[in-house]
């Protein structure tokens, strides 16, 4: 028998304040990659302040998609993920809807339950999206932001991070990044380990990511890459509290609409759309020793 072709694992972190409308990009590409009328989709209200609203909105949202099933899995208490009849609902799901709000309850009311099992391994399992919008996005990773209490411009401290719900592995995301300006707070968190991958995304903005390797960039506007890999001088373990530390040589990238990122090799592999055609790059020349 000819081996079936193995559906990629998605993850679709946006940036908060999206446009909650079937003509959205991302919400469109959202229901096509989890089955399109076949979807079954799961909503978790669960950070947000106001669960029972944040449910009706995405539900109305995703119910103009005309998908197989539409469910809502809210979480006020860790024993309610415990639930065998959740974890099966998880288990069914070909798409999870994150809202946002505080990703702190998210982490704190999920994390190390069945139900955190069922959803890592039904993602792992492949052909499902996990999608979420700012807290929502922020809690996928292994690591996350939580808090920034009096934040400093590059200044050490006042910082928190914990861990995440641990979808992918070295990537940190920030979101409402542009709108509330957390580019000293991404470039922090990126020098506390290099090894981390930082990417902040900008409002009504998200990343389409395929097996935890290729970020498409989709959406409205930006995505900002702060890679320290090629950092050479970093003082963060030796400043005080409150006081800036130096770091040198980090890499900041801006990517559009369009543009797919490697997340492993840390490299643009398509320019995107709006990339000049090459008949408008001008080709280098050369010159002799004397010349101008």
């Amino acid at each position: 028998m000819p081996e079936l072709t193995r559906k990629p694992r998605v993850l679709i972190p946006i940036g908060g304040n999206e446009d909650r409308s079937p003509d959205s990009t991302m919400f469109r590409e959202m229901v096509r990659r989890a089955g399109g009328k076949e979807s079954r989709i799961v909503v978790v209200p669960t950070a947000s302040d106001t669960p029972g609203e944040r449910a009706r909105d995405y539900k109305e949202l995703f119910s103009a998609f005309d998908p197989a099933s539409i469910q809502t899995i809210h979480i006020g208490e860790r024993s309610d993920a415990d639930s065998p009849e959740i974890c099966q609902v998880v288990a069914d799901a070909t798409l999870f809807m994150f809202a946002g709000g505080d990703q702190l309850r998210l982490s704190s009311l999920i994390g190390g339950t069945p139900l955190h099992q069922a959803l890592v391994a039904r993602y792992r399992a492949g052909g499902c999206v996990v999608a979420g919008t700012s807290a929502g996005a922020a809690v996928i990773p292994e690591l996350m932001i939580f808090q920034n209490n009096r934040f400093l411009s590059y200044r050490k401290g006042g910082l928190e991070m914990t861990k995440g719900l641990g979808l992918i592995q070295d990537t940190i995301f920030d979101t409402h990044f542009v709108q509330r300006s957390r580019i000293s707070r991404l470039v922090h968190a990126v020098a506390t380990n290099p090894k981390i991958l930082g990417l902040g995304i900008e409002e009504d903005t998200g990343l389409l990511i395929e097996d935890e390797t290729t970020a498409t960039v989709i959406g409205a506007a930006t995505v900002i890459v702060v890679d320290g890999s090629s950092i050479q001088i970093n003082h963060i373990g030796y400043a005080e509290n409150r006081t800036p530390f130096a770091l040198t040589n980090v890499l900041y990238s801006v990517l559009t609409p369009g543009v797919v990122y490697n997340l492993k090799t840390r490299t643009v592999v398509d320019p995107g759309p709006l990339a000049p055609p090459k008949s408008m790059i001008p080709t280098r020349t050369t010159t002799d020793e004397n010349g101008d």
